[in-house]
């Protein structure tokens, strides 16, 4: 595969007169379906934030706002995307008013293939602290252009492909050695899993882990629709009196491992405090997600 470097580019820096338009027309979704946009696009130094997804759509804009936000605060961005995935974020990126090849140029924009970069650093199927870490500083490094971009943003997906590869310990691995690297180097990091919110294999297993390592979580793409799901299967399973009671008593006595929405926060709370509730409505929930 070619490196997304030696291709031809399309354009990713920030245009005035469009960037405040776009984000503007988004508005109406930015405070109340989709607040994970305010997230993306004030991310700050040790934040480190994880999407779960199923919808490449999802994906491409939740990548594209975090880019795009980046270049227009002045900051330094360092995307790792498959060649495929970069294909597509090109042309969201034009809508978000940016462009690409003038930020190449001025050094504010590093693209790295995900695959050509990974087995740089890979050894016995697990990533090698020292290599790993001293090639991200270096491209750290190259991102921030000699000071001339002091903060940096890094999103890949190299922890992603370790997952869908099943390699599930090297994948929890690299993201605790990008944990420390957003912490060592204070920068903004943004990882994305393909993974499904709903599945009780993922709750049960994957997100106390991500826990450990992470600051943020974006579990789906509307939270106001995540919202009513869960009410919803919550009293259906439940029962209304009953459900009103566990969701005051969990939100209020139960501390989730890292922020996220307090609908997700109340699943999360189910699977810890009453499993034998929580499967039922976690499908359903899932059930009725998806359904509106």
């Amino acid at each position: 595969m070619s490196s997304p470097e030696n291709r031809p580019k399309q354009n990713l820096h920030k245009s005035p007169t469009c960037f405040p338009h776009l984000c503007a027309a988004d508005s109406h979704m930015t405070d109340s379906s989709e607040p994970w946009r305010n997230l993306l696009h004030d991310a700050g130094p040790k934040d480190h934030i994880v999407q779960l997804y199923q919808d490449e759509q999802f994906l491409n804009r939740a990548v594209c706002r975090f880019a795009a936000a980046a270049l227009a605060h002045g900051e330094g961005v360092i995307l790792v995307p498959t060649a495929a995935h970069w294909e597509a974020f090109c042309p969201r990126l034009e809508a978000e008013g940016v462009d690409i090849k003038e930020a190449q140029e001025q050094g504010q924009l590093k693209v790295v293939d995900a695959d050509e970069l990974l087995p740089r650093f890979m050894g016995h199927e697990m990533p090698d602290s020292p290599v790993f870490l001293g090639l991200a500083g270096e491209v750290v490094a190259q991102a921030r252009g000699r000071n001339r971009y002091p903060k940096v943003r890094w999103w890949g997906e190299m922890v992603n492909l370790l997952w869908e590869r099943g390699n599930a310990t090297a994948s929890m691995a690299l993201e605790d050695l990008f944990d420390q690297l957003a912490h060592e180097q204070e920068i903004a990091i943004f990882c994305s899993f393909l993974m499904d919110n709903f599945d009780g294999e993922v709750h049960t297993r994957m997100l106390p882990r991500l826990g450990q390592n992470h600051s943020h979580l974006i579990p789906v793409e509307d939270y106001s629709r995540l919202e009513r799901a869960v009410a919803d299967a919550l009293r259906e399973i439940v029962g209304p009196v009953e459900a009103s009671v566990l969701e005051k008593k969990l939100l209020e006595h139960y501390a989730p491992p890292f922020m996220m929405p307090p609908s997700q926060a109340l699943l999360f709370a189910l699977r810890q405090v009453v499993p034998d509730v929580s499967d039922a409505v976690l499908r359903r929930s899932g059930t009725l997600y998806r359904a509106s």
